[in-house]
């Protein structure tokens, strides 16, 4: 099986000689602050043809379902019924959905641009519960933001924002209640500035600061003027570890090369046939 980590990405691609390949993107794991769970031992499985999906609180995407009349599919681990599902419309892919866990219901759903090739938008259930976890956004092909629920609680509590397949910043409700109250700053992935809402009035009290990953000293707001009043440094033998570089996407640790789509009436892919509702 595969062990993927809270913000790995389920990739479709073209291959070479016109193969479809299925390849999976693992994220390097977060601080941990962020509190990002991981999900172990899944499988890749067969695509629910449900009806749309819900998505968690607090998002920004829009809810799109993944359905189409011009349906292909691929069996990848030969059970008689379709791993992952080519989702078209005139002949241009809109999505892609995939299955990770042998269920029968969508982990993974992939929206393509107007081309049917660039990714503008990626949907992932990690819990297998129904309810998406993790949202992802692209720009011109390049991830550039991702929304995590990273306690299934279907509300938005961590927001990751990427350059150049680096996370630059972060926003966090810490305590889920809807409040943005941590902020962090990133350079080529590497912490460089943590500020904290710790009062609750909606701005940062408290400053932790880092130098190559490492916290060096922790400034605080004691007179509630939004500046530091108060410095602590932090001595060289309580510094710890560094903290983890922490990426958007990471080189690919798992691939799966399938056929490449089959004609959609060729196969008999049609919405009676693959079950997609009308």
């Amino acid at each position: 099986g595969l062990a993927l980590p809270l913000g790995s990405t389920l990739f479709f691609s073209s291959g070479a000689a016109g193969e479809t390949k299925v390849s999976v993107n693992m994220s390097i794991s977060a601080r941990a602050a962020m509190g990002l769970a991981a999900v172990a031992c899944l499988h890749l499985g067969a695509c629910n043809r449900g009806s749309a999906r819900s998505l968690p609180r607090g998002s920004d995407m829009a809810a799109t379902e993944c359905r189409g009349k011009e349906v292909s599919g691929t069996d990848v681990n030969e059970d008689g019924r379709a791993d992952i599902e080519h989702i078209s419309r005139n002949g241009r892919r809109l999505c892609s959905k995939a299955d990770m866990n042998f269920d029968g219901k969508t982990d993974v759903v992939r929206f393509y641009g107007p081309d049917g090739r660039t990714v503008a938008h990626e949907q992932h259930d990690f819990d297998f519960d129904g309810r998406v976890d993790q949202l992802s956004f692209y720009d011109g092909g390049e991830l550039s933001r991702k929304e995590l629920d990273t306690n299934f609680d279907n509300a938005i509590d961590t927001w990751l924002f990427c350059s150049g397949g680096w996370v630059v910043r972060s926003e966090r409700d810490r305590r889920h209640d809807g409040k943005v109250d941590a902020w962090e700053t990133y350079a080529e992935g590497l912490i460089v500035e943590a500020s904290y809402d710790e009062n609750n009035n909606g701005r940062p009290d408290r400053w932790d600061v880092f130098r190559n990953g490492r916290l060096i000293s922790t400034q605080y707001d004691e007179n509630g003027d939004g500046k530091p009043d108060r410095t602590e440094e932090m001595p060289l033998q309580s510094m710890g570890p560094a903290d983890d570089v922490l990426r958007c996407m990471q080189v690919e640790v798992a691939e799966v090369a399938t056929s490449p789509p089959k004609d959609p009436e060729a196969e008999g892919s049609n919405e009676e046939s693959q079950g997609v509702p009308q």
